[in-house]
Order: C-alpha cells, then sequence, then structure tokens
C-alpha cells in the first residue's frame, strides 16, 4: 500500500510569539498607570516642598520679629530721619535721581544694630532677603529702613530712607495685615515671592513692617530638580521592571514553548519527547496540568498508531491475498487457461493408456 507525502499545514497570519505578546501587552496597560503615578508623584512633591518653603519664610519672619530690638527701630528712623535731610520729607523727590533715593547710615548704631539682626535671621535661611519699612507720606508708599541688601557685593536692596510704591499693594498692606503673595511676581528687583508681617510693638502698635523675600528663580530650580530627579527614577524603574517583565515572560512561557515544540515534532511522528513538568515539587499551576494531560495524551496517540499500524498491515496482507486470489482467478477463467488444461489432460491419458 503506497503512503502519501503530506505537506506541513502553514498557519495563516505572522508569527507573534507569546512572550512578546505577554511583553508588550504589559507595556500598554502599565504604561499610562507609570505616567500618571509619575504625575502624581511630581504634582504632589512639588505641592509639599512649596508648602515647606512657604512655611520656612513664615518661620522666618515670625522669629525675626521676635527677636528685633522694637525700641531701637523706632528711636532708628526717628533720630536719623530728623538729623539727615536725605529723608522724608526733604529727599527724596520726584526729581531725586535713583542712586539718592535712600542712604547707608553707617555711623548710626543702631542702623548696624538692626542690618546685622536681619542678616542673622538670614543667615538661617541663606535663599531669602529681608527688609524693613514704615508707612510712607503718599497713600500706597512706604520708606525702607534696613536691608540685608546692605551685606551683598555689590549692596543692594532697599536703602534706608527710601521712598518705594509697589504696583502691587501687598508691601503697604503689610503694614497692616500678614500678606502671603505665594504667586511669583515681578518687581525692579527680580522675581519673587514674599511674606509680609507688620511689626508690633508691647503697647500692640504698628511701628512698621517687615518682608522676607524668595526667589522665584529658586523654587522653580527646586522643582526642575524634582522633575529632573524623579523622571530619571521613573525611567530607571520604569526599565528595570519591564526588564524584569520580559525575563518573567520568558519564564512563564518557556514550558508552553517547550510543549509546542515537543507538539511539532510529534506531528513529524517522533514520539520519544522528554516532557520535563515545570513543578515537580511544591506548587504546581495550570501548565503543570497540561503537560501531565499532553503526556498522557501523547502516550495514547503512540499506542493508538501502533494499533493502527498492525491493523494497517493485516489489511494490506488481506487485500494481497484477495489480489492474488482474483488474479489466480482471472488466469483460470481465460481461453487460453482452459485450453492449456484441455491439453494437459489430454496428454496425461495417453500416458495412461501406453503405460
Amino acid at each position: 500500500m503506497s503512503e502519501q507525502a503530506t505537506e506541513p499545514i502553514k498557519p495563516a497570519g505572522r508569527f507573534f510569539s507569546l512572550r512578546l505578546k505577554i511583553w508588550l501587552g504589559f507595556i500598554l496597560v502599565f504604561t499610562p498607570v507609570f505616567v500618571a503615578s509619575y504625575y502624581w508623584f511630581y504634582q504632589y512633591t512639588t505641592e509639599r516642598v512649596f508648602k515647606t518653603i512657604t512655611d520656612d519664610l513664615t518661620e522666618t519672619i515670625d522669629g525675626a520679629i521676635d527677636g528685633m530690638d522694637k525700641e531701637g527701630f523706632v528711636e532708628l528712623y526717628a533720630g536719623e530721619s530728623a538729623d539727615n535731610p536725605m529723608c522724608p520729607p526733604e529727599k527724596p523727590t520726584a526729581d531725586t535721581p535713583k542712586e539718592e533715593n535712600g542712604y547707608y547710615p553707617e555711623e548710626n548704631s543702631l542702623y548696624l544694630a538692626h542690618v546685622n539682626w536681619l542678616y542673622a535671621v538670614q543667615q538661617v535661611e541663606p535663599q531669602t532677603r529681608m527688609y524693613t519699612y514704615i508707612k510712607g507720606p503718599d497713600e500706597g508708599e512706604i520708606i525702607a529702613i534696613g536691608s540685608t541688601g546692605y551685606f551683598r557685593e555689590p549692596r543692594g536692596g532697599f536703602r534706608f530712607c527710601q521712598r518705594y510704591t509697589s504696583t502691587s499693594s501687598n508691601i503697604y498692606r503689610g503694614l497692616t495685615e500678614q500678606v502671603d503673595a505665594w504667586e511669583p511676581y515681578p518687581d525692579d528687583f527680580g522675581t519673587w515671592i514674599t511674606t509680609y508681617q507688620p511689626i508690633i510693638d508691647d503697647n500692640g502698635v504698628v511701628i512698621g513692617a517687615i518682608g522676607v523675600d524668595i526667589e522665584a528663580s529658586y523654587v522653580n530650580q527646586v522643582k526642575s530638580d524634582i522633575l529632573r530627579n524623579g523622571a530619571f527614577a521613573f525611567i530607571a524603574s520604569y526599565i528595570a521592571i519591564f526588564l524584569l517583565v520580559f525575563w518573567l515572560s520568558g519564564f512563564l512561557t518557556r514550558p508552553i514553548i517547550g510543549l509546542a515544540g515537543a507538539a511539532k515534532k510529534i506531528g513529524e511522528g517522533d514520539y520519544e519527547q522528554e516532557i520535563q513538568t515545570a513543578n515537580t515539587e511544591g506548587f504546581r499551576d495550570e501548565i503543570d496540568t497540561l503537560t501531565d494531560v499532553f503526556k498522557a495524551m501523547v502516550d495514547k496517540v503512540a499506542q493508538r498508531e501502533q494499533t493502527l499500524r498492525a491493523r494497517v498491515q493485516q489489511l494490506e496482507i488481506m487485500v494481497d491475498r484477495s489480489k492474488l486470489t482474483k488474479q489466480v482467478s482471472e488466469i483460470v477463467e481465460t481461453e487460453f487457461f482452459q485450453d492449456l488444461q484441455s491439453k494437459v489432460r489430454t496428454m496425461r491419458n495417453r500416458f495412461v493408456k501406453d503405460e
């Protein structure tokens, strides 16, 4: 019986490994989760950091007011302004050059004591700038008293007796209430966030106000650092996790890949395959069950094929015998064979008579 060769069935479409499907599926599902988590982390962290900065500013200004020599503050302006025509109301005026709008009374011990106290407080929060002021002669105007800018090189900040009117009312309102300007704002000296508080003496009288600035660029730098460091940590953890997922997907799909390879060889007639169970001891899972079922199925298929082959051989023998009988019958029934038999009988009869 002849055997016809069969071509292997070619699956439709491109092959896409299960391991890659699991990995890509994990990426598609968890990438939005990672991005959302990072965005939440960034928002939460920047809010907490900003609150810490603003709380530090508030604590700094409270400490500056508590330790300030309030009597010396009052005497400083009263005495210095009375002896110096550079102070209002004589000066400055609208025609006064900017460089003459205020000065540094370095020979006044009260002034030096005041700015040194502000500078000492500033050392607790080096990013800050501190200054004090009183109400000016015009509405919305203030007169500067002391500033930590005195210690900068070159000197900057408010000068003593400098008249200043802000484009916003925050600094002026600071003479009567606490004002927190947490939204960055620009002025002639830069862009800041600020808190203001009135300076109240022991009798409950407002004698001036104090402001504490911190540059908005510092806050933005902190946010940028959080963004950069957070992004680095996010990308590093993202890569590490997905490499781990890729390895894990390979670990999980290895038994299935082994079964697929064994099934392919079995389909080609090679039943001598060693199919290992992934977990011979300990915890088992569905893949182990599938492996056991597959091994049992292979054994049964092999036995059935052996039985089928034996039956096929028997049928081939029976078919061959049937063909032989049929061929003999066809030969016997031919006229040539009948004539030949008649001649053989005639010859046999002659031999008998001759004997």
